[in-house]
């Protein structure tokens, strides 16, 4: 598989499913590096500010969280 060559936002992810952005960034939360979640520093600094990122595959799976999550919330009503 080839490497990632693009990265998605949070705030696209957001826009992309519908819904909002503190949704999906409690998602990353859940998610590691394998399932195309990836943080960007800027810095080496233990204080260094970082961004999320998603890569295609990070989107499929935050897709699959979401779908989750509403299958668990339609069970739960």
């Amino acid at each position: 598989m080839a490497a990632p060559s693009m990265v998605f936002t949070p705030r696209f992810a957001a826009t992309h499913f519908g819904v909002d952005i503190d949704v999906i960034e409690k998602l990353a939360e859940e998610m590691a590096p394998e399932d195309g979640c990836l943080s960007l520093i800027d810095s080496l600094d233990d204080n260094a500010e970082h961004s999320t990122a998603f890569t295609r595959r990070g989107l499929d799976y935050l897709n699959e969280l979401l779908d989750q999550r509403r299958s668990d919330f339609m069970q739960e009503s």
